[in-house]
């Protein structure tokens, strides 16, 4: 029932501000009218983060469809994995919403308290039973350089909670800027492997974080075309069409 479920979603780790590219509010824009949903973690220690990082965070957040959080280091494990179920919930609820009002002409806030119960039970379902894709935007710039260590803690932690899930999953991640001059570097790595390369990179230069997002988008966008095609028979169409079995 859940297989034509899908979840694209960006978390961006940063602790300073973009200097260098596309505008990351405008990327985040355009990747959410694509489906795919942007949250930002900002990570105070000892970075360059300022009012105008922790702004930026925001409004990349906000453009993005998803959430923002700015954390000291120590709270970025738990943080991650907070953030990436809470937009799995976030965006499956947008998708029920806009099937609901086309339904019944309601929002689920707005529904009798027992449909409301089905729905909930329904979206706790479907984000622990779909497939999900996640692009991890890690700022390695120099600032970051310390928290290297937490941030490859971090990934692993993910990626043991991302396992234990029903549905399947896959993480890619994005690094920026590149060790070669490169605005971002798409990394194809599987499970620990991902975590150790993180934890083992350095960098400086620039923080061009709009156009590392926007290779994010097109990693993600790739990888969903890739899917379909290798799935004909299966229609992935963000959900919709599932409501009717909890409302009439």
């Amino acid at each position: 029932m859940w297989d034509g479920v899908t979840l694209q979603q960006l978390l961006l780790i940063t602790d300073g501000c973009s200097n260098a590219g596309t505008d990351p509010v405008y990327v985040a824009q355009t990747g959410r009218s694509k489906g795919v949903t942007t949250s930002v973690i900002g990570i105070l220690d000892d970075g360059a983060l300022g009012e105008q990082g922790r702004r930026e965070a925001e409004n990349i957040a906000e453009a993005g469809g998803g959430m923002c959080r700015i954390i000291r280091i120590a709270d970025l494990s738990r943080t991650m994995q907070m953030v990436t179920q809470q937009t799995m919930q976030l965006t499956l609820q947008q998708v029920v919403n806009k099937e609901l009002r086309n339904l019944v002409g309601q929002e689920a806030n707005a529904l009798p308290p027992e449909t409301r119960t089905k729905v909930a039970k329904f979206v706790e379902t479907v984000t622990e039973e779909a497939d999900v894709q996640i692009g991890l935007v890690v700022d390695v710039s120099a600032s970051m350089t310390t928290k290297m260590t937490s941030v490859r803690e971090a990934v692993r932690d993910l990626e043991l909670g991302l396992a234990a899930r029903t549905g399947s999953h896959r993480l890619i991640v994005i690094t920026y800027p590149g060790l070669h001059g490169e605005d971002a570097v798409v990394h194809r790595l599987e499970g620990a492997q991902v975590a150790d390369a993180i934890g083992a990179m350095r960098a400086a230069g620039n923080t061009p974080t709009g156009p590392a997002l926007e290779t994010a988008i097109r990693a993600l966008l790739e990888s969903r075309d890739h899917r379909l095609a290798t799935r004909e028979d299966r229609a992935d169409d963000g959900g919709e069409g599932l409501m009717k079995h909890y409302v009439g």
